[in-house]
């Protein structure tokens, strides 16, 4: 095998023995070289990299060094602009990706590894860069996957393999190419027959089309629907848990509260004693529960999803558990409980490199800032999470950020521009069906807050309006937070 230089995945050096760099950013320096498409300007790459260093010249000549240790031959580099110079027996997995040529001396299944995976150089500049970087290759190389598999009978391994793709293009950010793929999977499994494999395929598509494009798309919830029926009739218990655990989220998500509940129960009956399957229905039930009537029972359930995940090999499960039970305490007004689970979300969410997941976990530190009466804080966390939310393209996650800034910005002094921008997010945004339910009346309840400091009529307009919409859809909080600002 010829030398191979690896940036998909964690980055190395194949067929050639040599040392590695010391640092991240030597890696991180040959990704942006390599995935650039032409030369990139020394002073893009101070931009990227080394914002803060004292002699940031000096910074990138010694991680010049550092790269061209770790790649000897294979790679020439230098230059005003710099350039990467590819050796004409070496391979870059990367260039194959963006240029669609088939894989050589790596394998086609790693095509939609993250770039840089556990490699991320501490820099927020870069960390931008290579979240778009990450959806971009993504993308391709689910396509490049798609392209040399073309044509080739369907199986239980190809139709497994693209649904597994297809979740880590979601983790990497890119959810309609994600979901894409995950349909792909739905019509291959069809066409072979199997419904065992067709109900994981749906259950999986399903699931990733709620929560990342449209929590009421009906073919997404047909989908689970089938899943469920499915997988019950064929025996596998944990599939069809998994559907009812997606319907469950698609009922609370409505505004359906009691239908999440039942069926979380019936997806609780599917678990068995399966532990996973279980953390994820207390989960479920504790997102349920949340700002209704059996509130005070929700921090409980979230107790048990938090302590179930926690000694699992499930990081990103025990991250969403400690952001949702966050969110629970921010709900009873346990602050001081409500910073400590989130400043754990926050650890564990950037120790997983988990970009969608950012702006709900930092709109809830925003929201610990603010109680904490640090508001300019908050406003600066809020803003920088709502243009991630934006670069990710989740609109629940767009319209709790806007919520979070304007209530920022109203504790900052300008309450009546922040209830412009935020009355203005409220109409354009929970028009939306991507946005839940619960999140739509957490925005006009902090309307109502802001607008009553300088219009009370108009806020008792607004109240009377949240407290039907939370009446109908048994989200009692937020009835009891606006009966009181109702002029009789």
């Amino acid at each position: 095998m010829g030398t191979v230089v690896r940036l998909l995945g964690p980055p190395r050096v194949l067929g050639a023995d040599l040392p590695g760099p010391r640092g991240r950013k030597p890696w991180a320096l040959l990704a942006l070289l390599l995935t650039s498409t032409g030369p990139v300007p020394r002073s893009r790459v101070l931009e990227l990299l080394f914002p803060d260093a004292e002699d940031p010249q000096a910074a990138l000549r010694w991680t010049l060094s550092q790269a061209r240790r770790a790649v000897g031959a294979a790679l020439t580099l230098g230059g005003d602009p710099l350039t990467c110079e590819v050796a004409a027996d070496v391979r870059v997995d990367v260039r194959d990706v963006l240029a669609g040529r088939a894989p050589a001396g790596w394998p086609l299944g790693e095509a939609t590894l993250p770039l840089l995976e556990g490699a991320e150089p501490d820099v927020p500049e870069f960390a931008a860069w290579l979240h778009g970087r990450r959806q971009t290759l993504a993308v391709a190389g689910a396509r490049l996957q798609r392209a040399h598999r073309r044509g080739t009978p369907a199986s239980r391994v190809a139709v497994r393999e693209l649904v597994r793709v297809g979740e880590q293009v979601m983790d990497a950010g890119a959810a309609r190419d994600g979901t894409a793929i995950l349909r792909g999977a739905v019509e291959r499994a069809r066409g072979l027959g199997d419904d065992v494999v067709l109900a994981e395929a749906l259950a999986h598509y399903g699931r990733a089309y709620v929560h990342a494009v449209a929590s009421t798309d009906p073919r997404a919830i047909a989908a689970l629907r089938e899943a469920d029926r499915l997988a019950t009739h064929e025996g596998r218990a944990e599939v069809a848990g998994l559907a009812r655990r997606e319907l469950g989220f698609v009922a609370t998500a409505t505004g359906d509260q009691a239908g999440a509940l039942r069926m979380l129960a019936r997806a609780e009956a599917a678990a068995a004693d399966l532990p996973d399957d279980l953390a994820a229905v207390a989960y479920g039930r504790g997102f349920a529960l949340v700002d209704t009537d059996g509130s005070a029972h929700a921090e409980a359930q979230l107790d048990t999803a938090v302590a179930m995940t926690g000694g699992r090999d499930r990081p990103r499960a025990h991250a969403a558990a400690l952001a949702m039970r966050g969110r629970a305490r921010l709900a009873t007004g346990d602050d001081e409980g409500a910073a400590t689970d989130v400043d754990a979300a926050r650890a564990l969410a950037t120790e997983l490199d988990w970009t969608p997941m950012r702006p709900w976990i930092d709109s809830l530190h925003g929201e610990v800032l603010l109680r904490a009466g640090r508001a300019r804080e908050a406003a600066t966390v809020l803003a920088d999470a709502r243009t991630l939310a934006e670069v990710v393209g989740d609109a629940c996650w767009v319209a709790l950020t806007s919520r979070g800034l304007a209530a920022a910005q109203a504790r900052l002094g300008t309450p009546r521009e922040a209830a412009a921008s935020l009355a203005t997010a409220t109409e354009t945004l929970v028009a939306d069906a991507d946005v839940c339910c619960w999140i739509e009346l957490h925005l006009r309840d902090t309307l109502c807050s802001i607008t009553a400091e300088f219009d009370p009529a108009r806020a008792s307009r607004q109240a009377e309006y949240l407290h039907g919409r939370a009446v109908a859809t048994g989200l009692t909080m937020y009835a009891s937070r606006a009966r009181p600002r109702i002029m009789s």
